[in-house]
């Protein structure tokens, strides 16, 4: 039961960072435009993911490293200080945009003002997060984000074409050149920066050490990273596929997130609804949660300071001002009515242009046998997680001229 119970952390780093509020109308955005041929991406991306954040888990548990400690020896004083400046501000546009995203599902539930809906959202993560220690609200979060699996249902229910699902799988771009090949190369970098956002392994590498992970704990750390990135790989397909059914035929493009969760429910009616809103819900609190607690994480990691949710409050100063800080300032972006949608859009390619800095550290720790041991990568995973490396580069490079070329993926 503990073993079962432990997969909670991968499962709500998963939903948190897969199924987050950019995620649900960005992969239902690309299916809209593309059907089923982007799926290609959201296979590499899982098995990315599911790559680092393995590595990053045994780093932790045998190096006793969680990342931010790992970016400042590896990447020097300086240039992780950059580092952890650009994390953290990508940590707070996203936690603005998910804390938007709550009021908007707290509001289609209630239909009670969104801005006050913030408010409250705002003060009730705070007093979950200082109340409970890190344990519970995994599992809080982690559990009650598994009613997510509604939108896997829902698009089984739409009657997808098999045949052209599998033929997804096969990178082939669209036929049509100019502005379609644009826009399809920034679905292709938005989506597999959204597959491995930076706060995924910073609150997961942080969650083994809150958790007191051992060496005997490195074949539960597999079995977290991977059944957690692949439940959260499951419903980023469903996602597609309801994209590609719903929108697509109709020639929609899905602009918000009430859209999305309303056409996701169109197959079965206002039971699946609250459904879907409560399951949503859940993944985007948890959103909001790890990246408030990765900004306290990063901070306190970098300069080696007391942190973490096990520890009294009095102990760990630094760290509850510096996610209070992130809640408060979340707070104060979104409630000026900035769409969320478009802080999310900045912050999936800003992250991608900032996330070789996060990544390349922890294989280089990972690949170290002289820091890790006999539980060093063999050559077969520093050949695979090389490879994603270069990948990750690469979209790098690609994302802000990707951006400015489509304004934002505008069709």
């Amino acid at each position: 039961m503990k073993k079962l119970l432990g997969i909670t952390l991968g499962i709500m780093t998963a939903l948190g960072g897969f199924v987050d509020l950019g995620q649900i109308v960005f992969t239902m955005q690309a299916g809209a435009l593309f059907s089923y041929s982007l799926l290609w991406v959201i296979v590499l991306g899982t098995i990315a993911i599911i790559v680092y954040m393995e590595m990053c888990g045994r780093v932790a548990v045998v190096a006793r490293e969680p990342v931010f400690s790992t970016v400042r020896n590896r990447l020097g004083f300086r240039l992780g200080l950059m580092t952890l400046i650009a994390s953290n501000l990508l940590n707070l546009l996203t936690c603005a945009a998910e804390l938007a995203g709550v009021a908007i599902l707290l509001h289609l539930l209630t239909g009670w003002p969104e801005r006050a809906l913030m408010v409250f959202a705002a003060v009730a993560f705070a007093v979950i997060i200082a109340a409970l220690k890190f344990e519970p609200i995994e599992r809080i979060f982690g559990l009650s984000g598994l009613l997510m699996i509604a939108f896997a249902i829902s698009a089984v229910k739409t009657h997808p074409d098999w045949s052209l699902l599998a033929k997804g799988m096969v990178p082939l771009p669209p036929v049509s050149g100019g502005k379609q090949l644009l826009l399809y190369g920034y679905f292709v970098v938005g989506m597999f920066s959204a597959l491995l956002m930076e706060y995924e392994v910073h609150f997961y590498s942080s969650g083994a050490i809150e958790e007191d992970w051992t060496t005997k704990d490195l074949g539960e750390n597999f079995m977290v990273a991977a059944l957690g990135s692949l439940l959260g790989s499951l419903l980023t397909v469903a996602l597609l596929v309801i994209g590609a059914e719903i929108f697509l035929p109709r020639r929609i493009f899905p602009e918000t997130l009430s859209s999305t969760i309303l056409a996701s429910a169109l197959p079965f009616g206002p039971f699946l609804l609250k459904v879907l809103l409560c399951g949503t819900l859940a993944a985007v609190g948890g959103a909001v949660v790890e990246t408030a607690l990765s900004g306290g994480y990063n901070i306190c990691q970098f300069f080696n300071l007391p942190w973490g949710k096990n520890m009294a409050m009095k102990k760990t100063r630094v760290y509850t001002v510096s996610w209070m800080t992130m809640l408060v300032m979340a707070l104060l972006i979104a409630i000026t009515g900035i769409r969320p949608l478009l802080l999310i859009n900045i912050s999936v390619i800003f992250g991608m242009v900032i996330m070789p800095f996060t990544y390349y550290p922890i294989l280089r720790v990972a690949a170290d046998q002289k820091v890790m041991g006999k539980h060093a990568n063999n050559r077969f995973i520093s050949y695979v997680a090389g490879f994603f490396f270069a990948l990750i580069v690469v979209a790098a490079l690609a994302a802000i001229p990707l951006l400015i070329a489509t304004d934002f993926g505008k069709p």
